[in-house]
């Protein structure tokens, strides 16, 4: 029997102009998007002049299981779907487990289509060694248990990238500060958007930089 395709389709993680030629043609050509808001999507698509007649399916966290059984059966009956993130590459801290495993399982082809990442982008402006790298993506909101997770790597020889939200940054910081007081780390801000903004020094001047800071952040330090 022949399958549709799934797309694994990265999009910009702020400046729509980041968006792949590659990227446009699929959204453009397949039957289904599979997206976390669809609100933001179609904004994207407005942003970024991308014409689709695709019908646009909420996938999120909240709705991944249910979601992925109806995904798959579009895809059994040969419909090709894009699943894409609000923003950045989709499975970077964003849902998708689910329907890549059925996926496998059911031998649908899967085809990554890459692009941007928060991830990628910071590392892309990183002075210090990232070899290793270890990528924690977002980090427990509990501070007791995010303590716990970062002490799991306090003997780690590598770099440690992470994501963090507006509301925990300062939090997540100070923790950061207590498990390795002598880390220099580079904090991305707002990245290619227009009020983007870096901070590069050691994890205790990051305490302070970040008071009153806005927007979304990816981080990534290392033990001087």
């Amino acid at each position: 029997m022949n399958t549709g395709i799934l797309y694994s389709v990265a999009l910009p993680i702020g400046n729509s102009g980041d968006i792949t030629a590659r990227a446009k043609e699929i959204l453009s050509s397949v039957d289904y998007i599979a997206c976390e808001d669809t609100r933001k999507t179609l904004d994207l698509f407005r942003r970024a002049a991308i014409e689709s007649k695709a019908k646009l399916l909420v996938h999120n966290p909240f709705s991944e299981a249910k979601s992925a059984e109806g995904l798959i059966r579009l895809l059994q009956d040969g419909k090709s779907v894009a699943l894409v993130s609000d923003a950045g590459t989709p499975r970077l801290s964003d849902p998708g487990s689910r329907i890549l495993r059925l996926c496998y399982a059911a031998r649908v082809r899967i085809v990554p289509i890459p692009g941007p990442a928060a991830l990628t982008a910071l590392i892309s402006v990183t002075p210090f060694s990232v070899d290793p790298l270890v990528f924690l993506g977002f980090l427990s909101p509990k501070s007791a248990r995010r303590q716990n997770e970062l002490k799991k790597y306090a003997a780690f020889g590598g770099a440690i990238a992470l994501y963090e939200s507006v509301h925990r940054i300062e939090k997540c910081l100070v923790d950061i500060a207590m498990i390795f007081p002598k880390a220099e780390i580079l904090i991305g801000r707002e990245m290619t958007k227009t009020h983007e903004e870096f901070f590069l020094g050691c994890v205790e001047d990051a305490v302070i930089w970040a008071k009153g800071k806005h927007g979304e952040f990816a981080m990534v330090f290392h033990n001087v």
